[in-house]
């Protein structure tokens, strides 16, 4: 009699990783950026506990502040553990994106922090790598980072334990039995997380398709839905608001009579908070697109100078309602560049809105632009509130805003910096900001030329 796959229901252990068998490497398929994290607090919030040393490689810094907010959020002591070093989160921007060099990085990245295991006493060592975006062997890859683990401690003197995990999105159906043919994987379904491990006889091996690929089938049928409801939605609920803010601007212009002062004012507000909501849709709307994975650029010859000047143009009379000076410093030879129009409008319109909204009334507001050796770098600066430095790069994490109060009592939903940071991306350009609290904000991006 054949053997068949092991399901093993982990999510009633208080460790999520208690009960799976101890391995030098694991496995994990994510739905969404909140499985991801769910897993990985627990995998390193467990290493703490039993005292071993802790890697945790991230896509950028943002993703670092999340991981610590997370574990916060556990009870880990985060500052207690970087301190002492025992925790440490790496940016996997500083290595290389090549799948061959970055093995080669990511080799030498554990064989220091192997050697920090052995000298400095830790009961064991622990690593992950989030796998995306990768067209090549799992099996291969994984065997090759097994061999690299083993090359640190050779003795096996200290348990060594790295994790692979991998969007599940992004997975063939063969891509998704590769995983699970040797050592198993790890997979969320139903809300409990489950270890499946496959002995690869007939049988077993239909089984598992059937389990993993139902799992697949499932969480693409969930964001799909949730994408539809939220893009039908935006439709349904932009229509009256174009009407509703339509209509008020008739009304403040007189169109139907004149108006007290009274009336003038309640009519704006109406207007103010009408075209606060279509921004707030549109930017779900933008969100849900990405999410959807429409993610490709149409790229143009864009009159740099003259996209400003009609940024700045649609957003004159917010400016202007607060007394606040638009400039404009933009190098005559920064010329045309190629982009997606429409996805760079956003990003400075979404940028100078939010100047405007964080600078006080008669504050001033500078828009500059320079290109140098075919990059495009353009700046917003303002004299607001500011930001402090620890809110530097949590502001580009969707629904967030600056911690203070100050920055609070401005409102908004915290979604235009987070895409605007996305667009930014598929041009292939960063951004930063060089902001302090009661000095102002700079926002800098950079566009490559194409």
């Amino acid at each position: 009699m054949g053997e068949k796959i092991l399901i093993k229901d982990i999510d009633k252990n208080p460790e999520l990783f208690s009960s799976i068998p101890q391995s030098s490497q694991l496995s994990a398929v994510y739905s969404n950026i909140e499985e991801l994290t769910e897993l990985l607090v627990a995998y390193f919030k467990q290493g703490i506990e039993r005292g071993e040393h802790c890697l945790w490689i991230v896509p950028d810094s943002l993703a670092a502040e999340r991981a610590k907010s997370e574990l916060e959020n556990k009870g880990v002591e985060i500052g207690k553990y970087i301190s002492s070093s025992q925790l440490e989160i790496v940016s996997a921007s500083t290595l290389s994106e090549s799948v061959s060099l970055f093995e080669s990085a990511l080799k030498e990245l554990m064989k220091g922090r192997g050697g920090k295991v052995l000298s400095e006493g830790y009961s064991g060592f622990r690593v992950t790598l989030d796998f995306s975006g990768a067209e090549s062997s799992f099996k291969s890859f994984l065997e090759r980072i097994e061999k690299s683990i083993e090359e640190i401690d050779q003795d096996s003197r200290r348990t060594l334990t790295f994790l692979c995990t991998f969007p599940l999105e992004e997975l063939s159906s063969s891509n998704l039995i590769e995983l699970v043919e040797e050592k198993g994987v790890l997979v969320k379904r139903k809300d409990k997380w489950e270890y499946l491990v496959n002995t690869c006889n007939v049988n077993g091996q239909k089984e598992l398709e059937t389990t993993l690929l139902k799992a697949k089938k499932d969480a693409e049928a969930t964001n799909r839905a949730k994408n539809s409801f939220i893009m039908n939605m935006s439709h349904e609920l932009r229509t009256p608001l174009n009407s509703v803010i339509g209509f008020s601007d008739l009304l403040l212009e007189g169109a139907f009579g004149p108006l007290n002062t009274k009336q003038s004012k309640y009519v704006n507000n109406i207007l103010i908070s009408g075209k606060n909501l279509l921004e707030i849709i549109n930017n779900l709307l933008d969100i849900s697109r990405l999410e959807a994975g429409e993610k490709t650029l149409k790229y143009e010859d864009v009159d740099v100078a003259s996209l400003i000047g009609e940024v700045r143009m649609s957003l004159l009379s917010s400016a202007s309602a607060k007394k606040i000076n638009v400039e404009l410093k933009v190098d005559p030879a920064v010329g045309n560049i190629r982009a997606d129009i429409t996805k760079l409008r956003q990003i400075l319109y979404n940028l100078v809105s939010n100047a405007i909204k964080f600078t006080p009334a008669r504050g001033k507001i500078i828009i500059s632009a320079s290109k140098k050796e075919e990059v495009l770098e353009v700046k917003v600066k303002d004299n607001g509130i500011g930001l402090s430095e620890e809110s530097h790069e949590k502001i580009f994490m969707p629904f967030t805003q600056a911690d203070s109060s100050a920055a609070r009592g401005y409102g908004g939903a915290g979604l235009g910096l987070y895409i605007v940071k996305n667009f930014v991306d598929l041009h292939g350009g960063n951004i930063r900001v060089d902001s302090e609290v009661g000095k102002g904000s700079t926002f800098t991006f950079t566009i490559p030329g194409q």
